[in-house]
């Protein structure tokens, strides 16, 4: 049996390397187990992260790859809200140069890497934890004084390590495609295409990335973005619209997103961070830089828990307050939106657009921010139309 650690992490993408890299700086032991041989090169995400994230967190800069200068919005009929902020959105990434960049610098900050460490089973003690996996030598098991779940949602590690499940998803969906003509993030909405939610086209170097978010039904709905005539048009993939289409559908990636914060996100020993915690954005579904958020909160907690030894649910469960604190009533705010935008039509989805248009927009625009969507919303909700719909 091999010593005990302070604290083991499983999963090794963004937060749970963020966690590591935090941990390991505040001189605990730490390892960071990850199930795949390399960073994941089939990321299911749009890979936009706000200026904000890469000043407050030290992000790998050599994976960008694109920035977002601008944002056009189009209602169902074409209404078109443009956003110039003067200065550039977002960046877009490169995830497997993102990821393996910031568990590169978990690893330099002292904490040890085990790839091929598929998680199997949790066993919780009086005086740790024990993570059972499997590896290509058979079965390990790796223990720890404390355990941060960094994995997404996997129900079985959730329920056996005695944190809350999630509850509620939203199915994203994205292809990269030979594209013409993008020279801003382009956002289209109405029920027809992704109710409730929106699909999208970024530029992705010398492509596109295209996608949408919706309930359920992501793959049938992609054909429909593939159909609007301004997505047709500058498809740049040889052949008829069926051979380019079937080629579109042959890179299609998708999967659930978390939504809306999964608690409890502590329990004796346990901390959550990233989606496994909720921590993703209810209006984007975007979760980089909130799961990050997360990480450095839990390694904060964590820090001094295990200076104190005391490593209780009782005593954990400040960091749950800390970063529902944070960005709790982020998520509440796109919850929110989420329901009148699932009971509006399209005729009044046009209305809203004209609105932004005609006088509304500029109130929002001066106080829309990238990762933080709360006070645009606020101003939206405002509006006649908006404020009917939430009182009913």
């Amino acid at each position: 049996m091999e010593r005990r650690r302070d604290v083991a992490v499983v999963g090794a993408g963004p937060s749970g390397s963020t966690a590591a890299r935090a941990l390991a700086e505040a001189g605990r032991d730490v390892i960071l187990l990850d199930e795949n041989d390399g960073p994941r090169c089939d990321v299911v995400c749009t890979g936009i992260v706000g200026g904000e994230a890469f000043r407050r967190f030290d992000l790998p800069t050599e994976a960008v790859i694109d920035t977002v200068p601008e944002a056009r919005f189009f209602s169902p009929s074409g209404v078109e809200v443009p956003y110039q902020p003067g200065e550039p959105l977002a960046s877009v990434v490169d995830r497997t140069l993102f990821d393996g960049g910031l568990t590169d610098g978990a690893v330099e900050a002292g904490a040890e890497l085990r790839r091929g460490f598929a998680a199997r089973g949790v066993e919780k003690s009086d005086d740790g934890v024990t993570v059972v996996g499997e590896t290509d030598g058979g079965e390990e098991r790796v223990r720890a004084r404390s355990l941060v779940v960094a994995t997404g949602h996997q129900r079985w590690l959730h329920e056996e390590s005695g944190i809350g499940t999630p509850s509620d998803y939203v199915h994203g969906v994205h292809a990269d495609i030979p594209f013409e003509g993008l020279e801003a993030a382009e956002l289209y909405f109405g029920n027809e295409l992704a109710p409730g939610y929106f699909a999208w086209a970024v530029p992705f170097g010398d492509e596109a990335r295209l996608g949408l978010l919706v309930p359920q039904g992501a793959r049938q709905l992609f054909d429909r973005l593939l159909e609007l005539e301004s997505v047709r048009s500058r498809v740049a993939l040889s052949g008829g619209l069926e051979s380019w289409r079937d080629e579109a559908r042959s890179r299609l990636r998708s999967r659930a997103i978390v939504q809306g914060a999964v608690t409890p996100s502590y329990a004796d020993r346990v901390l959550a961070v990233g989606e496994a915690a909720g921590q993703v954005k209810t209006t984007t579904a975007g979760g980089i830089y909130y799961g990050m958020i997360g990480a450095e909160l839990a390694a904060e907690t964590l820090d001094a828990a295990l200076r104190e030894d005391r490593l209780g649910a009782g005593r954990l469960e400040v960091y749950e307050d800390r970063w529902l604190d944070e960005i709790g009533e982020e998520l509440e705010a796109g919850r929110r939106l989420q329901e009148v935008g699932r009971q509006m039509d399209d005729r009044e989805i046009d209305e809203l657009f004209e609105a932004l248009n005609d006088g509304l927009g500029a109130t929002v625009r001066q106080v829309v921010k990238f990762d933080w969507h709360r006070s645009a919303l606020k101003a939206l909700f405002r509006h006649g139309k908006v404020r009917t719909f939430l009182a009913a």
